[in-house]
């Protein structure tokens, strides 16, 4: 294939994926062959996932199994994504990491429907705002200055401090509108990157538009580290239950978190359990790993029954990240109001009352 084709390949998205995933997931289980599933799949998907799909069955058809396919169109999968079906063919549960992983999307993809929808009312707050900003500026300030000349009045150094601004706002206005337009911007190139760790390898200007959109959202780092533990036990649980060997289920449930330091410990990990080194030693090698899995994981009398330990921990998480997830709906739109409201009105107040204010005390001073 060219090169210019493989440039030109756009991503597949989050919503994609999990559109397929749905698919395929009922058609397995339904008892329809993967091949037909997949041409059945490629017929009303969207263009990004269908173009992806359609190449996966020339692979097949030209001998190569699934996941050789997956693996060579790798490249326009998530590392998530990309770890999950390859647990879920290894242990022969594909419906399973399918559903794990559009599970996981879905929740994404509602959270941040959910932070949209919050912006809303504070986005049109300050439209309003700006236009009636311009209508100071432009039509009330003049007005402002002709009075203060005809009546040729003090110079106070509140108002010659307003009038400063107001000179400058004339100028640089449109600053507003370019700043709009950018942050909008950032929160519609964010998309694919909602949730996805920061950590996680990616271009400069990916991290600075994620950071942008999403950085202001208080509790997003630790948002994200509990969703990657619950990612990486619930996994790790699954591949044991299906009696793959624990260092590969290791490094795979740590693939599908996607975090490099997720990754980068439980290679770490791997690497000691490989050595001969006992888990309740290894696990001590993993610095970014919380107190709460480690003492988990360490105790003696639950490595006999680490799969169920693994549960556990996964179901803590999700627990924490159900409950976070609910504060910040409730949080972000009143946080929002409050500061976009209060710092509005505090602004006109200053702006256009006190000059006002000052005016009227001249005018009125009975030595004027």
């Amino acid at each position: 294939m060219a090169k210019a084709d493989i440039s030109s390949r756009q991503k597949i998205s989050t919503a994609s994926l999990s559109d397929l995933n749905d698919e395929l997931s009922a058609m397995i289980n339904a008892g329809i062959p993967l091949d037909e599933g997949l041409r059945n799949a490629a017929k009303h998907l969207r263009k990004d996932s269908r173009d992806f799909v359609e190449r996966l069955i020339n692979r097949t058809e030209q001998g190569s199994t699934l996941e050789e396919a997956i693996e060579l169109e790798s490249k326009e999968l998530p590392l998530a994504y990309l770890s999950l079906i390859k647990s879920g063919l290894r242990m022969g549960r594909l419906p399973e990491a399918l559903t794990a992983y559009t599970s996981f999307s879905r929740s994404r993809i509602e959270l941040r429907q959910e932070i949209g929808n919050a912006l809303l009312y504070p986005a049109f707050v300050l439209i309003m705002a700006f236009l009636l900003s311009l209508f100071v500026c432009f039509v009330i300030f003049p007005e402002l200055l002709t009075v203060h000349k005809m009546f040729q009045l003090e110079t106070t150094p509140l108002l010659q401090s307003v009038y400063r601004l107001f000179e400058f706002y004339q100028i640089w206005y449109l600053i507003i509108p370019f700043a709009f337009c950018f942050l909008l911007f950032c929160w519609k190139s964010s998309r694919s990157l909602f949730l996805v760790p920061r950590d996680q390898k990616r271009p400069l200007g990916g991290k600075i538009i994620s950071t942008i959109a999403y950085g202001w959202i208080p509790g997003y780092r630790n948002l994200i580290r509990e969703m990657n533990y619950s990612t990486f036990t619930e996994m790790t649980n699954l591949l044991l239950s299906y009696n793959v060997p624990l260092t590969e289920a290791f490094t795979l449930a740590a693939e599908s978190t996607g975090s490099s330091k997720v990754i980068a410990d439980t290679k770490s990990l791997t690497n000691l359990l490989g050595q001969g080194v006992s888990l309740e030693e290894g696990i001590q090698s993993c610095r970014h790993f919380p107190v709460f899995i480690k003492t988990m994981i360490m105790e003696k009398t639950y490595q006999n029954h680490l799969p169920n330990i693994l549960s556990e921990i996964s179901r803590v998480y999700r627990t924490r990240i159900l409950n976070r997830i609910d504060w910040l709906k409730n949080i972000i739109p009143v946080v929002l109001l409050i500061v976009v409201a209060g710092g509005i009105t505090a602004c006109y107040t200053i702006i256009v009352f006190l000059p006002f204010v000052e005016i009227l005390k001249m005018l009125g001073s009975p030595t004027l």
